[in-house]
C-alpha cells in the first residue's frame, strides 16, 4: 500500500502537468441571428491553430456541421434542432494535454452563441513541444550541434511524438546548415569569396538570426570588392598591351566572381573574342593561266559572311597597251559569294562568278601583212562561273594567322560553241594571311 500511495505521490506532478485547464471567452453578440431554420440554433467554438478538439455528447462523437479558418482561428459549427421541450445542449471538449471542457447551454430558435477557447497558460507544453522549442531556440542562436542532439533525444525521451517527419526535417535543416558553412569557411580560407559568399547566403536564407554567417559574409564581400577592383585593373592593362589570353582569363574571373565590374568584363569579353577571330582573309589566288588574283573576304565564328575575288593573268595588261600577240588568252574572273564556319579552323564559301576570255579573230591575208592587231580584233567569250571552296586558318601569333583557301570553279559557257576554249572546270589555290 506505500508503495502504491509513493508511486502515486510521484506521478502526481506528471499527471497535473499534462492535464490542464482550457479558458472560454464568450463573443456573444445580442444581434446575432443564426440563418438557418426557424426551429434551429448555433454555436461556434473558435480554438486557435495549434490546439486539435475533438467534441463529444453523453460520449458519442459529435461532428460539426461546418469548419472554417479565419486568420489563426479553426471556427467549428454546430446546429441543432430547438423545440419547445428541448431546448438545452451540451457539447463536451477533448483536447491533448488538457482536462475535458463542457459547455453546456440553453437555446433558443435562431439564437447564435460563440465561444473562443483557447490555453490559458502557452508557455506550458509537453514533452514534444518544449523540446522542439527548445532545439528551435538552438538552431536560431547558431549552435547547431546542440539544436541535432536536442531533436535527435525526442525520439527517446518523449513518450508521445506528434510527428516523427517533422523531427527529421528539423535534422536535415542542420545537417544542411553544417555542412553549407564547413564549405563556406573552406572557400573563404582559399579567398574563393564568391563561392563562399553563396554558401553564407543560403545558411542565412535558413536562418536569418546566424550572426557568424552574416559576419563572415560581410568580410567574404569587401575581401571580394577589393580582389575584384584588382582583378579588373590588371585585365585592362592586358587588354590594352594587346596580351588577350591573359586579359581574358582575369575577365572570366570577374564574371564568374558575381563583381560589380561584371557587365564591363562581358563587354570586354564579347571584344576579346572578336579580335581572336582573325575573321579577315587576305589571300593570293593562282590558277592554270590566271596566276594573277586577290580575294579578300570575313570568315567569322558564328555568323555568315561574305568575300570578293579577282582574278586575272598578264596578258590583259598587253590587250590594255595595244601590245598583244595574235595568240594571246586574256582572262579576268570576278566572283563573290558568303562564307561559314564548318568546324573551326574550316570554313566553307560558295557564290556566282563571271569569267571573261578574249581571243583575237584575224584574217590570213592580214596576218601575212603584218597588220597590227587592235581591241576591235579581240572577241570577248564570256561564261558564268559559280565556285565553291575551302578556307583554313593557322593561327601563328598575336593578331595575325596563315590562311590557305582552295576552290573549285565550274563554267557554263554563254556560247556553246567555246566550251572548248574556256574551259569547264578550274581548280584554284591561295594562300594568304587572317587578322
Amino acid at each position: 500500500m506505500k508503495k502504491i500511495v509513493f508511486l502515486a505521490l510521484i506521478l502526481a506532478p506528471v499527471v497535473l502537468f499534462a492535464q490542464r485547464p482550457l479558458e472560454t471567452e464568450d463573443r456573444s453578440k445580442e444581434n446575432d441571428l443564426f440563418a438557418g431554420k426557424n426551429n434551429e440554433a448555433c454555436i461556434t467554438l473558435s480554438f486557435p491553430q495549434t490546439l486539435s478538439p475533438l467534441f463529444y455528447d453523453n460520449d458519442k462523437r459529435q461532428k460539426p456541421a461546418e469548419i472554417d479558418t479565419i486568420g489563426n482561428l479553426v471556427n467549428y459549427h454546430f446546429v441543432f434542432e430547438i423545440s419547445e421541450f428541448d431546448y438545452r445542449r451540451s457539447i463536451t471538449i477533448h483536447v491533448n494535454d488538457f482536462t475535458p471542457l463542457t459547455i453546456q447551454k440553453s437555446f433558443s430558435p435562431k439564437q447564435w452563441l460563440k465561444y473562443y477557447i483557447y490555453d490559458p497558460d502557452p508557455t506550458i507544453v509537453g514533452c514534444y513541444d518544449q523540446l522542439m522549442r527548445e532545439g528551435m531556440k538552438l538552431f536560431t542562436n547558431g549552435m547547431y550541434e546542440d539544436a541535432k542532439k536536442k531533436y535527435e533525444s525526442i525520439k527517446t525521451t518523449c513518450s508521445k511524438i506528434e510527428s516523427e517527419t517533422e523531427i527529421d526535417q528539423q535534422i536535415a535543416s542542420v545537417d544542411s546548415v553544417l555542412i553549407w558553412r564547413d564549405m563556406a569557411d573552406a572557400y573563404f580560407d582559399r579567398s574563393s569569396y564568391a563561392s563562399a559568399i553563396e554558401n553564407y547566403q543560403k545558411i542565412l536564407r535558413r536562418n536569418a538570426s546566424d550572426v557568424y554567417a552574416r559576419n563572415r559574409m560581410s568580410v567574404a564581400q569587401v575581401q571580394q570588392k577589393e580582389d575584384c577592383a584588382a582583378m579588373i585593373k590588371m585585365a585592362d592593362i592586358y587588354f590594352n598591351e594587346k596580351d588577350y589570353a591573359n586579359a581574358q582569363l582575369l575577365y572570366e574571373k570577374v564574371t564568374n566572381g558575381s563583381c560589380n565590374e561584371r557587365s564591363k568584363a562581358i563587354v570586354r569579353l564579347q571584344e576579346i573574342i572578336l579580335k581572336q577571330q582573325h575573321f579577315h582573309a587576305l589571300t593570293y589566288e593562282f590558277s592554270k593561266n590566271v596566276p594573277i588574283g586577290l580575294s579578300i573576304g570575313g570568315y567569322k565564328d558564328r555568323k555568315w559572311s561574305g568575300y570578293f575575288t579577282l582574278r586575272f593573268n598578264t596578258e590583259v595588261f598587253e590587250v590594255l597597251r595595244s601590245n598583244s600577240d595574235i595568240d594571246a588568252k586574256p582572262e579576268l574572273n570576278i566572283s563573290f559569294g558568303w562564307t561559314k564556319k564548318i568546324v573551326k579552323p574550316v570554313w566553307i564559301f560558295f557564290g556566282p562568278g563571271y569569267t571573261g576570255i578574249g581571243q583575237y579573230i584575224y584574217k590570213k591575208e592580214d596576218l601575212e601583212e603584218k597588220v597590227e592587231l587592235s581591241l576591235s580584233d579581240l572577241k570577248i567569250h564570256s561564261a558564268v562561273s559559280p565556285e565553291i571552296g575551302l578556307l583554313g586558318k593557322v593561327i601563328i601569333g598575336k593578331g595575325i594567322g596563315i590562311a590557305l583557301r582552295y576552290t573549285f570553279q565550274y563554267r557554263f559557257a554563254i556560247d556553246k560553241e567555246t566550251i572548248d576554249y574556256i574551259g569547264e572546270i578550274r581548280h584554284v589555290f591561295g594562300l594568304g594571311i587572317c587578322f
